[in-house]
């Protein structure tokens, strides 16, 4: 008996909280709610009895007379009383009435949507003040500019190697490019969202997902004009390029999941040592109690199209060049290409590295190499800009830490030459 009354009990638990949450939102507006606990109770019992009954027809009438009551609510005479929320109430109701229907067959799944329109109820105020005042315009069009390059154009691109080597993938090409898109765009959300007293170190973090060299060079830049902040500039630094190699084990994810164990036991000693160098700073800027200033720096919007096609092509490009230069030269020339492109950025070294070895064109071990090659010339010309630009002190601040990643992830590949 028991089992057959848990669907019931838990639609009556959902349309009771959903219910409840209506009538606290709209007490000063209509403190006589037409659709207000009891109804919505009812509501999600009925969507349950519906699907229990099993009756095509019964299951039918009951939904129509769940739709007739929440129409006959919303088109009540102009002299009753309405809120200025639109049909949120009514669109509840019929919702409501789907959760107590799945309820019966998928529990857990009913929860889940049960709390998950209660929570966009909830957070009504919320969600229209970040609709209309916390997006911009340019936010917006990077927004749906994302959604096109995920949901329209990635499913059209060949799932397969277009090129003479078989190493070119668009989808995979693309795939990469929309994760690391993706979470460039949150991050920057993120960024905004948090304000000016952590504004330093998370850009810092956010911007390495997208070019870890452009984040080293905009900071170094600031640390310039105010060496008072140089420690929390400094610290952003060591996060972007914390972030760019973990975006380097992204890259590997998605091209090449058999080296995701061996590029792990690469790049993880430097991520760590960089981390803990970010701990370190956290913890002496928290016993100075120095206040974060706000951060000036912007990431560039990665959904623009420009940026967006470099970044493909650029993908594109240093694969190629990889594949031929190895087809030409062997393995020193997956080498040349990945020191070469080290000097820009190492995402598409990467890439190319684990694409070559997942085609068997290279070696594991020649594969690691070359990211470790990318990884040490990029890690260089970070310091040459932080000295350049930044200045000596810059430099005496930053280096440790990265200097540490460096010499981890050399030690790291000493260390599997050695297993």
């Amino acid at each position: 008996m028991f089992e057959t009354a848990k669907p019931f009990l838990l639609s009556l638990a959902l349309g009771l909280v959903i219910g409840i949450e209506r009538e606290r939102s709209l007490a000063a507006t209509r403190p006589h709610l037409p659709l207000g606990v009891r109804t919505f109770a009812l509501i999600a019992l009925l969507g349950t009895l519906a699907a229990h009954v099993g009756s095509p027809g019964v299951a039918a009438v009951l939904a129509a007379f769940v739709a007739l009551v929440t129409l006959a609510v919303y088109l009540r005479p102009a002299g009753t009383e309405k809120d200025d929320g639109g049909a949120t109430t009514e669109v509840a109701a019929v919702a409501t009435f789907a959760v107590g229907w799945i309820a019966h067959a998928e529990p857990r799944l009913a929860a889940m949507i049960g709390v998950v329109v209660l929570a966009v109820l909830w957070l009504k105020p919320r969600i229209h003040a970040f609709a209309h005042r916390g997006l911009s315009d340019q936010e917006v069009n990077a927004a749906l500019a994302f959604l096109v390059i995920a949901l329209v154009v990635l499913p059209l691109l060949p799932d397969r190697a277009v090129d003479p080597w078989g190493v070119v993938n668009p989808a995979r090409l693309w795939l990469l490019f929309v994760l690391i898109a993706g979470v460039s765009f949150a991050g920057y959300i993120f960024v905004r969202a948090l304000g000016p007293a952590r504004g330093l170190a998370t850009t810092g973090f956010f911007a390495g997902l997208v070019s870890s060299t452009a984040a080293t060079l905009s900071l170094s830049r600031r640390a310039r004009a105010d060496a008072s902040h140089a420690l929390s500039l400094a610290t952003g630094v060591v996060l972007a390029n914390v972030a760019s190699a973990a975006a380097q084990l992204l890259v590997v994810v998605v091209v090449n999941t058999e080296l995701v164990p061996a590029s792990l036991l690469l790049l993880g000693p430097p991520i760590g040592a960089g981390a803990l160098g970010t701990v370190a700073a956290s913890w002496w800027l928290g016993r100075r109690r120095s206040s974060e200033p706000e951060a000036d720096y912007r990431l560039p919007n990665p959904l623009e199209w420009k940026p967006a096609l470099v970044m493909a092509l650029a993908f594109g490009a240093v694969l190629g060049v990889s594949a031929a230069a190895q087809r030409v030269f062997g393995a020193s020339g997956v080498f040349v290409t990945s020191a070469l492109a080290g000097t820009n950025d190492v995402h598409a070294a990467t890439l190319a590295a684990a694409t070559l070895e997942a085609a068997g064109t290279i070696e594991p071990r020649d594969a690691l190499l070359a990211i470790l090659i990318a990884f040490i010339v990029n890690m260089a010309v970070k310091l040459g800009i932080v000295a350049i630009i930044g200045g000596r002190r810059f430099l005496a601040i930053t280096a440790p830490p990265l200097l540490a990643m460096a010499v981890a992830a050399v030690a790291a590949f000493a260390a599997g030459e050695a297993r």
